[in-house]
């Protein structure tokens, strides 16, 4: 019964109220201790006996021979004065008549003021229940003001939680494309200082090639010059050979040099496809950049191209021009010429064998070299967005909790405050109470008050409040709110 009246204290006690009420004013509707009063007009109320009646009422009919008309006559009649005898025998049955008629006459009286009464009680209780009806839709009205005002400010609160968060989303996406656009910047940077350091290293590489052929080719000529004597008796068949084997050799050097060409034009077309692909990939804000970035790697790869092409041409006429040189020297020195060409084509040719090798490995090493870069850059930045996006949507989700956490306790503790009675005896006393909120809004194990410098019935009061409050406001279901987050201390002043 006392949890009961605990929990629903209000309803309760307006029961107990109603019962009160309603016995006071049947105990106060009646006149209990009234007596019937006496006649208004001064008449002298005489009470008789039923046999002093009869017999005033015999006496009364043998004067007028039994004639009613007489009698009433007779008591209508005014007393007349006091002289004779007789007279007064006629008065006194006329004074029982009177008292008689007296009689009733109060008890109609009586009768009226007993009803009025009635209505008059009747009419309090329908007023007192109007009031209580009035009361009660005032109740009413007054609740439902309160739990629109408090839907309104729930609303307001989460419609400034929803602006607040997409805010910082906003700026947080901000902060990603800023960081974003800083870290493409950076590895397109990367990648011109790459592209730069590899064709310096091509640049050193040819470089030392061409060297290595004119030390190969000077190396030949020496020895080509010793053997030019024992040479000299095949000079007539070799020359027929060599002459088909330069032909040969020249279908074959144009042949592979064509082949590195297409070669050449092949790999930088999948390499112009694969950043059209990855460019094609990229965000629509990033269109006008995309098309620039694509425009300046076609004209860089048509620079390139180009330069290879001037720089095959220019070692092709050379190499054309060697030829010529070398017949014209051959027509005058046969023997020396057929030596020299035969040293120089086998050192071209090896030579030749060792660059193709070298460019090969060296372009090999260097697309490896480049997918894996590609692919740990892609990683690392698919990881980055990934943590930022997490970190993002968890610290977005832990301001929203606490907000939440933080007004729903805000609701608590004013509720409490508005169940709380403040002893008047108390002055300067404090209290701190600590208790659980079960996810229904009830009070999870005891009310436990932690710490209490006032007086025995100001440390009562703070735990009765606390247990006069309940159901509590109910904690907000969607974050699920842990045991511990749903445990609030609590402390009580009274300045």
């Amino acid at each position: 019964m006392t949890k009961t009246f605990l929990k629903h204290p209000k309803a309760i006690t307006g029961a107990i109220l109603l019962h009160l009420i309603i016995i006071t004013l049947f105990v106060f509707g009646f006149d209990w201790t009234d007596k019937p009063k006496e006649a208004d007009a001064g008449i002298p109320v005489v009470l008789v006996s039923a046999e002093s009646l009869d017999a005033a009422s015999n006496r009364v009919a043998k004067e007028t021979n039994g004639d009613p008309a007489k009698q009433v006559e007779e008591i209508n009649e005014p007393e007349p004065e006091l002289k004779k005898p007789q007279e007064k025998t006629d008065s006194k049955s006329k004074a029982a008549l009177a008292a008689l008629k007296l009689k009733k006459e109060t008890e109609k009286k009586l009768l009226k003021k007993k009803e009025k009464a009635e209505k008059r009680r009747k009419q309090k209780l329908k007023e007192k229940a109007d009031a209580k009806k009035k009361a009660e839709k005032k109740r009413i009205a007054k609740e439902k003001s309160l739990k629109k005002e408090k839907a309104r400010q729930q609303a307001k609160i989460k419609k400034q939680q929803a602006a607040e968060a997409e805010a910082e989303e906003k700026e947080q996406a901000q902060k990603q494309e800023k960081q974003a656009q800083q870290a493409q910047k950076e590895k397109e940077q990367r990648k011109l200082e790459e592209q730069k350091q590899q064709e310096a290293k091509q640049k050193e590489t040819e470089e030392k090639v061409a060297k290595e052929e004119a030390e190969a080719k000077e190396k030949a000529q020496q020895e080509a010059e010793k053997e030019v004597l024992a040479e000299k008796e095949k000079q007539a068949d070799e020359e027929k050979a060599l002459a088909k084997k330069r032909a040969d050799k020249k279908v074959a050097r144009k042949k592979a040099k064509q082949e590195a060409k297409e070669k050449a034009e092949e790999e930088a077309k999948a390499e112009a496809e694969e950043k059209a692909e990855k460019e094609a990939k990229r965000k629509a804000r990033k269109k006008a950049k995309k098309k620039a970035a694509e425009k300046a790697a076609k004209e860089k790869e048509a620079a390139e191209a180009k330069e290879k092409a001037e720089a095959a041409k220019a070692k092709q006429k050379a190499e054309e021009q060697a030829e010529k040189e070398a017949q014209e020297k051959a027509k005058a020195v046969k023997e020396k010429e057929a030596a020299e060409k035969l040293a120089r084509e086998k050192a071209e040719k090896e030579a030749a064998e060792k660059l193709a090798a070298k460019k090969a490995e060296y372009h090999r090493k260097w697309k490896e070299e480049q997918e894996k870069k590609k692919a740990a850059a892609a990683a690392a930045e698919a990881k980055k967005k990934s943590d930022a996006v997490a970190a993002a949507t968890r610290k977005s989700l832990e301001k929203a909790k606490g907000g939440a956490l933080n007004s729903w306790g805000g609701k608590v503790v004013k509720h409490i405050e508005r169940h709380w009675h403040k002893p008047s005896d108390s002055p300067g006393s404090k209290g701190r109470v600590e208790f659980t909120v079960s996810l229904s809004g009830f009070i999870a194990g005891s009310v436990k008050v932690s710490s209490c410098t006032g007086t025995p019935g100001f440390c009562a009061s703070i735990k009765e409040a606390v247990m006069r409050s309940e159901p509590l406001p109910v904690p907000p279901s969607k974050y699920r709110f842990s045991k511990a987050e749903r445990t609030i201390g609590f402390t009580f002043k009274i300045n």
